[in-house]
C-alpha cells in the first residue's frame, strides 16, 4: 500500500513538473501490462530526458542529445536498457526484451518494450530495474505491474534493484 501511495505521489509530481524546470528528485516509472493473448509483457518506462542524456553520454563517452528519429540514439537507449532492466518468470533466467521505440513528452522520454514470456498465466515475476542508479544515489524506480486487473507496485533503488513480485 505504501508503494502505491508513493507511485501516485510521484505520478502527480511528474504531471505538475514544468518542462524547463530542473527536478530535485530522481525517479523513473515503469508500467507493465500482461497480455495473456500474446503472452507478452507490454512495458512503458518514463525517464527524465536530461538524466537519460546524461547517462547515455557517460556510457558512450560522447555528448548524446535525445532524438527519437536518430537510429544511433535509439540503439544507445536499447543497449542501456538491456543492462539495467530485466524481467524473469523463473529466477536467474532473464527474458530478452524487444525494444519497440521511444518518444519525448515535455521533459521526459517514454520508452516502449515488449517481453515474450511464453505463458498464458503468471504466478510471479522477478523484476530488475537499475535505471540511473549508477548516476544518482537517491534514484527511485517504481514498477507497476498490471495483471488480471490488479496492480502490484514495487520500489527499486540503489542497493535493492531486484525484487520478486507475487501475482
Amino acid at each position: 500500500m505504501k508503494y502505491r501511495f508513493l507511485a501516485l505521489l510521484l505520478l502527480l509530481a511528474f504531471a505538475v513538473a514544468r518542462p524547463a524546470a530542473a527536478h530535485d528528485y530522481h525517479a523513473s516509472i515503469a508500467d507493465v501490462q500482461f497480455d495473456p493473448r500474446t503472452q507478452t509483457l507490454q512495458v512503458a518506462v518514463r525517464i527524465f530526458m536530461d538524466d537519460l542524456e546524461n547517462i547515455l553520454s557517460r556510457r558512450t563517452k560522447t555528448k548524446v542529445e535525445y532524438n527519437q528519429t536518430s537510429d544511433q540514439v535509439q540503439k544507445h537507449l536499447a543497449d542501456y536498457l538491456n543492462t539495467t532492466l530485466a524481467f524473469e518468470v523463473e529466477k536467474d533466467k532473464p527474458i530478452k526484451h524487444k525494444f519497440i521505440g521511444s518518444e519525448a513528452e515535455a521533459d521526459v522520454v517514454w520508452v516502449y518494450l515488449e517481453v515474450l514470456v511464453k505463458q498464458e498465466t503468471l504466478t510471479q515475476l522477478y523484476v530488475k530495474n537499475a535505471i540511473l542508479t549508477e548516476l544518482f544515489s537517491d534514484q527511485m524506480n517504481i514498477v507497476n505491474i498490471n495483471y488480471k486487473g490488479k496492480t502490484e507496485s514495487v520500489l527499486l533503488q540503489r542497493g535493492e534493484t531486484e525484487k520478486k513480485v507475487a501475482l
